[in-house]
């Protein structure tokens, strides 16, 4: 994990997800840290302003430039203390469409990780990134990790991952937490969640099941959640054992499906305050 990408806006779930971030590095092999502030303006909104928009001349433009260009070095004057001589902070101003410059951030910079801050806390505080971290984490191609704005670092010793029936070949993609230099290699917590009962008998999702595990992780325990309301569940076992994490395998039929489309990851960061890995294949 060399390097983070963070898609940042100066709000404070940006600055706690920034926060996280460098806490992050002091326990994993961080060189990299890039932020990227969204400052695209649409030709529309050039053309036909709202009450909400103002056009700018290219002076001011310049001046917001400058603004923003302070404020980031505040920002790390703030957290200089806390860096590592090794880790290094970048900062990039996006005026294209931001998805477009976090797809050419991907190419050329190859980052293993996007960080995203979720602003669905307590405050209720307006944030770009956090009102777009659906399409952000959509958008990705490398794992992403949301962390909601009440969450404080701390070291990731275990892990919750919901899982069901029909992406139960996902799995595999929980190796890459074995390299212990990229990634943490947390204890799983495998969370069966039986939402579809009619696909497959329980015996032969056993049978299957076993064989997946033991190909691909070694410190693992598997639980079988009651009833198919996912987010109970992950809720439910999440304050039983506490993990310091919660991730979401990837593919059409996984709980990462479940939470795109039925925006789960707002809930968890409102009501659980645990960080949440995407995983991508």
């Amino acid at each position: 994990m060399k390097k983070i990408l963070i898609p940042f806006d100066f709000s404070r779930s940006s600055n706690n997800a920034l926060s996280y971030a460098v806490a992050l590095s002091e326990h994993y092999n961080v060189k990299q840290i890039t932020l990227v502030v969204n400052v695209y303006i649409t030709e529309f909104e050039q053309l036909i302003p709202t009450a909400d928009f103002i056009q700018y001349s290219v002076d001011k433009v310049a001046e917001l430039d400058s603004q923003l260009q302070a404020q980031f070095k505040a920002l790390i004057h703030a957290i200089l203390h806390r860096l590592k001589n090794r880790v290094r902070i970048s900062f990039i101003l996006s005026k294209i469409p931001f998805l477009q410059t976090l797809r050419n951030l991907l190419q050329q910079q190859k980052p293993d990780l996007m960080l995203i801050g979720s602003n669905h806390g307590v405050s209720g505080e307006e944030s770009y990134i956090g009102d777009h971290l659906i399409k952000i984490a959509k958008t990705s191609t490398i794992p992403v990790l949301i962390i909601p704005e009440l969450t404080r670092y701390q070291q990731i010793r275990l892990a919750l991952v919901p899982f069901n029936q029909s992406n139960l070949p996902a799995i595999k993609s929980l190796e890459q937490l074995n390299n212990a230099e990229q990634w943490p290699h947390p204890d799983l917590l495998l969370l069966h969640v039986n939402d579809t009962p009619d696909i497959l008998p329980e015996q032969e999702f056993t049978y299957k099941l076993k064989p997946e595990i033991t190909q691909n992780l070694q410190h693992y325990a598997i639980y079988e959640a009651p009833g198919k309301d996912i987010l109970k569940n992950v809720n439910r076992f999440s304050y039983e054992y506490d993990p310091q994490l919660i991730i979401a395998l990837p593919g059409r039929h996984s709980f990462l499906y479940k939470l795109t489309h039925r925006n789960i990851i707002k809930a968890l960061a409102k009501n659980n305050y645990k960080p949440v890995l995407i995983l991508k294949r």
